[in-house]
């Protein structure tokens, strides 16, 4: 998240309520009759006799409740519901999801188990048909209802259901609020899943999509493909990832709860948010302080000819790059998102929506000191470094970046008997490795939310 140490208990509830929704899987479904139907690209799929939508509840979400399920049940029929703890589990949900063809799929969890769901689907679809491109896959992808009820919900500030409420819960009363959360949830939950549901049907009626979304608030969001120096040919898709403090932060919180399970010690205790702070205190700021472990040396170099740099120095005027080379030095933190948000009210990309096509890519230099007095500005997305000539925090706007890292102190030592080269990578709150080089590129098929707010005003005759 941010390079600045001086304010790491912001840091670690930001990263904290990004992560505390980890991505495993399970499903549980019953057989159902379905029929066979031909795709866009000629493959045979199966095509669900029943319920055009599905809903998938990660029931390691932070708001994800057994009580949930027979809600959804109730409104969609069983054989619609899949409640999810194990990523293996995970891939035979998305399978199932493709092959019915379902026209609406409803994730229920955090911004982690949205991108592991689209991950799982278009490895799916590809699978069946090698000879899609990433693009030409996401295509043949259903259309998304994200009801985030994980902790951070970063993406879900941006393409979450925000289904109006009914009378009953516009103004809940103090009481409800106070000691019946989770009655008022499951009310809420149940008025945007019977609104998905309508959407989901029309959508199944052959309506055109575009006709639907004249009267249903839509977004569409573009995500990366993240590429590393093992892994070139198929990458994993997100919103947003980096490498800096947050990555390595979330490395160690990974080792400790290896640790914790292996050793049989408070596994629970330190794989929850506790977890998070107990490695921040023994593992990341020792590293940190003793030998500057953020701090990286990178190397940026764009593929998109129409790379803009955000000069901040003059409210935000954006200036073409005449060259391939971005940047050549240390910093704190190298992060990118196509979302502006990274979760836990963390605006780390405000200028990730302003062009449909590309991301925003952060880098920052900030000092300590100087990131403690900028907290709020830094979480709300405000904060500019203004000076002539310091630099500390570059913003690019870019489809296409390759990144090569390596932590400021040539070997990272994890541990006595643990030493690998490589630094920390994360995305969509997930720790994924070490690595030394890493690619991100736009896909420029983006996945379409149902959203449900208010359309934007035309004509306002109220004065």
């Amino acid at each position: 998240m941010i390079v600045n140490l001086a304010s790491t208990f912001s840091v670690v509830v930001a990263i904290a309520l990004l992560i505390n929704d980890a991505d495993c899987l399970s499903v549980r479904v019953t057989n159902k009759q379905t029929s066979m139907s031909t795709s866009a690209y000629g493959q045979s799929t199966l095509l669900s006799s029943s319920c055009p939508v599905a809903i998938i509840l990660n029931k390691n979400a932070r708001s994800v409740t057994q009580d949930l399920v027979p809600i959804a049940q109730r409104i969609l029929g069983s054989d619609a519901v899949f409640t999810t703890t194990t990523a293996e589990e995970a891939r035979e949900a998305a399978r199932q999801l493709i092959q019915r063809n379902v026209s609406l799929v409803v994730p229920v969890g955090g911004d982690g188990t949205l991108s592991s769901l689209v991950n799982y689907m278009v490895k799916q679809v590809r699978s069946d048909n090698q000879n899609l491109t990433m693009e030409q896959a996401m295509q043949t992808l259903p259309v998304v209802g994200y009801i985030p009820m994980g902790t951070g919900n970063g993406v879900g500030s941006v393409a979450g259901c925000r289904a109006p409420p009914p009378d009953s819960l516009k103004r809940p009363t103090l009481w409800k609020r106070l000691f019946r959360r989770k009655k008022l949830q499951q009310e809420r939950f149940t008025n945007v899943l019977e609104m998905l549901r309508t959407v989901g049907q029309d959508l199944d009626r052959g309506l055109d999509y575009d006709s639907i979304i004249a009267n249903v608030d839509q977004v569409e969001l573009p995500m990366m493909e993240l590429t590393t120096q093992s892994n070139r040919t198929h990458g994993d898709l997100c919103f947003f990832a980096g490498v800096g403090f947050d990555s390595l932060l979330l490395q160690d919180f990974k080792d400790l709860k290896a640790w914790s399970v292996r050793n049989k010690i408070l596994p629970q205790l330190f794989g929850s948010v506790a977890g998070y702070c107990v490695a921040l205190v023994s593992r990341t700021l020792p590293k940190c302080v003793r030998r500057n472990a953020h701090r990286v040396q990178v190397t940026i170099v764009s593929n998109d000819p129409e790379t803009l740099w955000v000069d901040h120095r003059r409210g935000d005027v954006v200036q073409p790059l005449r060259d391939a080379l971005v940047y050549n030095g240390t910093a704190g933190i190298v992060a990118a998102g196509t979302s502006p948000f990274y979760g836990g009210g963390l605006r780390l990309f405000p200028f990730a929506r302003l062009s449909p096509s590309k991301m925003h890519l952060r880098l920052g230099r900030i000092h300590p000191l100087l990131g403690f007095i900028n907290i709020p500005g830094i979480f709300s997305g405000s904060y500019r470094d203004l000076g002539d000539d310091t630099f500390q925090c570059l913003d690019f706007l870019g489809d296409d970046f390759e990144i090569t890292v390596q932590p400021e102190q040539l070997s990272l030592q994890r541990t006595n008997s643990e030493r690998t080269s490589g630094y920390p990578l994360q995305h969509s709150g997930e720790s994924v490795g070490l690595c030394n080089s890493f690619r991100l590129k736009v896909v420029h098929t983006p996945i379409r939310f149902v959203t449900f707010l208010k359309k934007r005003v035309v004509q306002d005759y109220v004065i």
